[in-house]
């Protein structure tokens, strides 16, 4: 029973530690589906879908009842001339008449249905194309969700290259301590080395402790950018062997920016259109039947009392005349909206141009950086090898060993954060070209 219960919880630890392991492309996916900036988005879409309807609706029947139940507990008075009932009365004499009974009901229902109007058809329009600018709204906020999950795990890959960089060097200056320790008890080499060399060791363990607590932090923002509960763990699985491959040709009329742009172009000139809809008349259809009862007694579930039916139908046209140039400046208004978003998508491409090229040549750099860097750890590695030897011979003191131990660890160090400044590139391209 207990080798049960014991398999079941290495079970549920391996489990938890699979659901918290991340590869890049995993860890987008988990964004998309818990980062609640993009879940806000994604809502404000489904809304936009639903104006969809709302808008559709507006001009197909629309049906409502209404029921009315009255108690007058004074019967208006009418004043009527007195002569009507009695010819002998005087002219100006006036009498009191009421008219009505004590209980009314009436009930009735009305239908009308649009048949023309202008402003109707292009409102319907212009919330469709309003939804397809809130799907565009939603794929701009998946891109920069992924770009910044991107970096973020890319940030914690060069944390942990560095820290594996300095754990090796930790090891090699700890055996190299040792020896010049032993060297030093045989009197063979004065004390001084082995102290320069435990200053080294001191310095490096000091920079572990330090990346691990970067590394720490570079998670929390890893978890952060994914909307990943910052106590949850979470490890990444990828490799910092990125793909050195040429940048790709890219077009602004293919960023999310002058797309977005683009639909707010189009939704002006519906604008526009709604506008100079307002020349056109409107022709509705209505029906309506009232049933009313009238009654001096409260006996309206009596079937044999009777209802008095009302039945109207008609056509209301509505036709604008004369606005006083209200409609000519509202649209003069509107096509002035045209023409400054004209100017703008023109200035955004070239601004987009002149993104695309500082990130094409960004890119560029880096790659040349990247090699640089690749073959001074090379030469570094050379020289830290060579003073090993030339140290146990006695030939170089323990500060000159150090100095190349130094340079290599540096060379390292710079060599990672030059992967890393060639995916910032990679990915500042990719999203100007929207392949996140």
């Amino acid at each position: 029973m207990k080798i049960i219960i014991l398999a079941a919880l290495i079970g549920l630890t391996v489990q938890n530690v699979a659901q918290n392991s991340f590869s890049l492309d995993a860890a987008k996916q988990y964004a998309l589906e818990h980062n609640k900036d993009f879940q806000n988005a994604r809502l404000d879409e489904l809304i936009m879908k639903k104006k969809v309807w709302e808008t559709t609706a507006q001009g197909l029947p629309q049906v409502s009842a209404e029921g009315k139940f009255q108690n007058y507990v004074d019967i208006p008075t009418q004043v009527l001339p007195a002569n009507a009932f009695n010819p002998a009365a005087p002219a100006d004499q006036l009498v009191g008449v009421k008219f009505g009974t004590d209980y009314n009901v009436n009930g009735s229902i009305s239908v009308s249905q649009l048949v023309f109007s202008g402003n109707y058809i292009v409102g319907l329009q212009a919330v469709k194309a309003s939804t397809e600018l809130y799907s565009v709204l939603s794929e701009k906020k998946a891109i920069d969700i992924k770009a910044n999950v991107t970096e973020a795990y890319y940030t914690v890959l060069v944390l942990k290259e560095n820290r594996g960089i300095l754990d090796e060097t930790l090891l090699t200056m700890q055996e190299l301590l040792s020896s010049t320790q032993k060297l030093v008890d045989e009197k063979v080499m004065v004390a001084t080395n082995a102290k320069q060399l435990e200053l080294s060791v001191l310095q490096v363990q000091n920079g572990i402790a330090q990346i691990d607590a970067q590394i720490s932090m570079a998670k929390d923002l890893l978890k952060y950018q994914m909307g990943m509960p910052l106590n949850n763990t979470i490890e990444v699985e990828g490799t910092l062997d990125i793909a050195n491959e040429e940048a790709m040709q890219v077009s602004p009329n293919q960023n999310i920016d002058y797309i977005l742009l683009e639909n707010q172009l189009d939704l002006n000139e519906l604008s526009l259109k709604n506008t100079k809809a307002n020349y056109l008349p409107t022709l509705a259809a209505f029906l309506t039947h009232q049933q009313v009862a009238q009654r001096n007694e409260f006996n309206f579930f009596d079937g044999e009392q009777p209802w008095y039916p009302t039945t109207i139908w008609g056509l209301q046209l509505s036709v604008p005349i004369f606005s006083s140039g209200q409609k000519a400046a509202q649209v003069s208004q509107a096509k002035i909206e045209v023409e400054k978003t004209q100017n703008q998508l023109e200035f955004v491409e070239q601004g987009l141009q002149l993104q695309i090229n500082q990130a094409t040549t960004n890119y560029t750099l880096a790659q040349q950086t990247l090699e640089l860097k690749r073959k001074s750890i090379e030469v570094a590695q050379q020289v830290f090898d060579d003073n090993q030897i030339l140290y146990k011979e006695g030939v170089v003191s323990s500060i000159e060993l150090t100095q190349s131990q130094s340079q290599l660890l540096q060379t390292q160090t710079e060599y990672t954060n030059a992967l890393y400044e060639l995916v910032k590139a990679k990915v500042a391209l990719d999203k100007l070209a929207n392949k996140l």
